[in-house]
């Protein structure tokens, strides 16, 4: 009966919530359609419970949050007393109502006739289904929904566990979403032991969080926490006791700020994460972060704490006004440092993959020198006409001006030189060259990066240090480009099938090719402009300095027989660093990096 009474009362609202004009049994009709769409969507989007992701590596873990800090409390893990808690302050009724409470919205209602908007009389379950269904706008229409989906959740979920979930979603504040987090967050302890003064001071904040501000409790804070005291005396569920032993007491609140530790390479671990979650499940951004949320997401990635520590030691030591980016993988491309000199805690700019410079001579072993032994079988003491040309309008020169002659393809490379650079790029392929960069580069733009002046590093958008030292692989690894992964596999404890990513690879050029190309890349490091790095002992040492035009920014990608690094310094505003830039400074911060 009652629920038919239910159907009556929201076919009344529906009348008067979209100015519907008929019998009542046209409106009765409505309101069951529409109780029929609150039941599909709740069964299209059910109740989850959200969580940290977990980031493992070798010797740790990290936790990082998506959409705010929310770790959820269990069904089992809510404690009693204050689930009752609650109950007493938010929805009195909420163990004998079906989702919503008639006599409530009859209220709400008359004292809104008059008013645009509707607010008031929303029980538990409303206040569930409206933040995880639907928006906050004040409506008709929106409560109409809101009546529907709490109807449905009633109908497939125990109140044990709406009350939960409710749990769940509340917000503290400061981007704190569920109790179970406020009380990690706000007083460092789990909820079994929280004690009535902490519970209280807790459950002041959601009824207005910008009002009530826990990190600086107003004298209304410590009222309203007082009345929630008094509440739960007078309903049984705290004893006089307690309520003597806590009214009137301040207390306060010290956020624990959640630190992760390597920030630059873990964000870059999520966004791969939601990224592959993406594309496997063909979901938008929003989607991927509930999934890995909902599903207890543990992210294997391929840090090395070694590698990473000792790249920022080194990047956080760069001169005042010189900002870098550092990325470090291995010839199958697992990533295995990720660094930014600047940043200290997740979310900032992360110009090891985000800071999309020219790349100046750093890119001519991928777009030149390579295509030019494969195409043309040339060797490394095959001769080029170094000699100025112009192309056009376009004359380029040498470093300092320099006036080149008949060059060895070795000295080329090794001393980076631009005229016999070009000279060997127009007896290529040049179109078949672009097409690799545009494979390995996200930002290369076939219409406007498709010229003479790319090959010299003059691209419209530039490269990440994390692409740059990709590019790099098939020199290591038999002339095969491999685009780089942090992730080894994801996992998920809620069953859902385990993500084992794979890694784009693609064969660029021929084994011979890229044997040649090592020992160009060698000959940098032991007469070239990469020398410095030359006191570095391994099995193999090559690599290759980029400087762009007016020294603003400099490169340096450093290899050994077990990884590929690129590094870029310069200003976040373009600007010179000719002393730096003369020295290559970069192969400076590699080989201290490498010791």
């Amino acid at each position: 009966m009652r629920a038919w009474l239910g159907v009556v009362f929201i076919a009344g609202l529906v009348a008067v919530g979209f100015t519907v004009s008929g019998a009542l049994k046209e409106e009765i009709d409505q309101a069951k359609t529409i109780v029929a769409w609150g039941e599909e969507a709740v069964r299209s989007a059910p109740l989850s419970s959200k969580h940290a992701v977990m980031l493992t590596y070798k010797g740790g873990t990290e936790q990082l949050y998506l959409n705010g800090r929310r770790n959820d409390v269990s069904v089992d893990g809510l404690p009693n007393h204050i689930r009752e808690a609650i109950i007493v302050i938010e929805d009195r009724k909420f163990n004998a109502h079906p989702g919503y409470d008639l006599g409530g919205i009859a209220r709400a209602f008359i004292n809104n006739a008059n008013e645009s908007s509707v607010q008031g009389g929303s029980t538990i379950t409303q206040q569930l289904a409206r933040n995880e269904y639907l928006t906050h706008e004040r409506t008709y229409e929106r409560k109409v929904k809101e009546l529907m989906i709490a109807r449905a959740l009633e109908k497939n979920y125990s109140k044990k566990e709406i009350m939960t979930a409710y749990s769940n979603v509340i917000f503290f504040g400061h981007n704190i979403y569920g109790i179970q987090s406020a009380a990690d967050t706000y007083f460092s302890r789990p909820l079994d032991d929280l004690n009535w003064n902490q519970i209280s001071f807790l459950l002041t904040v959601p009824n207005n969080p910008s009002l009530y501000d826990p990190l600086d409790p107003s004298p209304a804070f410590y009222e309203r926490k007082d009345r929630i005291l008094t509440q739960l005396r007078d309903a049984g569920v705290l004893s006089k006791q307690a309520y003597d032993a806590f009214h009137g007491v301040k207390l306060k609140a010290s956020y624990r700020s959640h630190k992760v530790r390597y920030p630059d390479y873990m964000d870059t671990v999520m966004k791969d994460a939601v990224r592959l979650v993406r594309t496997r499940y063909d979901l938008d951004e929003e989607a991927a972060k509930d999934y890995l949320a909902s599903n207890k997401a543990t992210v294997e990635t391929y840090l090395s704490v070694e590698r990473q520590n000792q790249a920022k030691q080194v990047m956080s030591r760069l001169p005042n006004g010189l900002n870098g980016g550092y990325a470090e993988l291995t010839p199958n491309g697992r990533i295995v440092a990720l660094v930014d000199s600047e940043m200290k805690q997740s979310g900032e700019f992360n110009r090891a993959t985000q800071a999309y410079r020219q790349p100046g001579s750093a890119i001519k072993p991928v777009l030149v020198f390579a295509p030019y032994i494969e195409e043309t079988g040339a060797k490394l003491d095959t001769v080029l006409d170094g000699r100025p040309v112009c192309y056009g309008t376009y004359c380029p020169t040498n470093s300092g001006n320099r006036v080149l002659g008949d060059v060895t393809l070795q000295d080329t490379v090794a001393y980076s030189y631009n005229t016999p650079a070009l000279a060997a790029f127009t007896a290529i392929d040049q179109e078949r060259a672009y097409e690799t960069a545009d494979m390995m580069f996200s930002q290369w733009d076939p219409d406007k990066d498709s010229n003479l002046a790319s090959a010299l590093g003059g691209l419209t958008q530039g490269v990440s240090p994390k692409e740059l030292a990709a590019a790099y692989t098939p020199f290591l690894n038999k002339g095969v480009y491999v685009s780089g992964q942090t992730i080894k596999e994801i996992r998920f404890a809620s069953g859902a099938p385990t993500i084992s990513p794979g890694m784009m690879k693609q064969a660029v050029w021929s084994d011979e090719t890229a044997s040649a190309m090592q020992e160009a890349l060698s000959a940098v490091t032991t007469y070239g402009t990469g020398r410095y790095a030359g006191q570095i002992k391994r099995p193999y040492v090559g690599g290759k300095t980029g400087t762009t035009n007016s020294h603003k920014d400099m490169w340096y990608v450093g290899l050994t027989d077990q990884t590929i690094t690129a590094i870029w310094l310069g200003a976040d505003t373009p600007r010179p660093f000719p002393e730096l830039a003369n020295r290559a400074y970069p192969a400076i911060i590699w080989t201290e990096a490498h010791r």
